[in-house]
């Protein structure tokens, strides 16, 4: 018996930095909350703009946001694990040396970056509806606990990460791809899976009772933590060769379509 269920939400249930989710979604997620499942929305985005999204069942749903690390159920959050001070200080100034490379600090409540008007920052505003705030510089950083790091290229975000900054931080950091531009970085053991693993523990809720899906290198640890894990048809090949089964993917409604089969 499926007692949750935990779905990412770009590249899965709608395109890439959009808005544009089909509102039938909210009226399964409202009838299988009815029906006593949990729904958790697990993102890399950050909650300013998954409460956007989900503005008509926000109430109704846990949210994992900032890849897993940030836990949010009725208004309340959490950090699981954070990035220390002057780790995130480091990055950045590692970040401020790289060529065409921008960054995003985040905390559990707010998005910081170094410039406002940059490509990135109209990216984050306009097309994900974040609520950003530059600093005015890389030197400004903001006196917070970072829940997450995100690295920023418009051409090669993956390829930047592994050839300049990934070496740096083995064994301290992890850096998970979450969409063709952006690199996220977390402390290690901590992401999609371990929220997963987190939400089930305090609602005693075992794994073989749990169902996600994905479609991205930051859906892997989910949907391996997951009783059944789907990836859909668009998915990279890594996030399908870990999945259960592959479905149909946004344009077709897939996710939806098998939401409904446990109505």
């Amino acid at each position: 018996m499926v007692k949750l269920i935990m779905t990412d939400i770009d590249g899965t249930l709608i395109p890439d930095g959009t808005m544009d989710i089909n509102p039938e979604y909210f009226e399964v997620i409202e009838k299988l909350v009815e029906k006593g499942i949990i729904f958790v929305v697990a993102s890399g985005r950050h909650m300013s703009s998954v409460k956007k999204v989900f503005a008509p069942v926000l109430d109704k749903i846990w949210v994992a946001s900032q890849n897993g690390n940030v836990l949010t159920y009725h208004g309340k959050s959490r950090i699981i694990k954070s990035i220390p001070q002057e780790w995130g200080r480091e990055m950045w100034r590692q970040f401020s040396k790289l060529k065409g490379v921008e960054g995003v600090l985040d905390t559990a409540t707010e998005m910081y970056c170094p410039f406002e008007e940059t490509s990135m920052y109209k990216i984050l505003a306009d097309e994900y509806h974040f609520n950003v705030t530059g600093t005015g510089g890389w030197n400004q950083v903001p006196e917070e606990d970072f829940s997450m790091m995100t690295l920023y290229h418009p051409q090669s975000a993956e390829n930047i990460c592994k050839e300049l900054v990934e070496d740096k931080w083995k064994g301290k950091l992890e850096f998970l791809t979450s969409g063709k531009y952006w690199v996220d970085i977390v402390m290690p053991e901590v992401g999609k899976g371990t929220a997963l693993e987190e939400i089930c523990s305090q609602l005693g809720i075992s794994p073989e009772e749990t169902i996600a899906f994905g479609d991205n290198l930051n859906d892997i640890s989910m949907i391996q933590s997951a009783g059944k894990g789907y990836a859909v048809n668009t998915a990279r090949e890594e996030t399908k060769k870990a999945a259960d089964e592959v479905i149909p993917g946004y344009a077709e409604n897939g996710v939806l379509e098998v939401l409904k089969t446990f109505l």
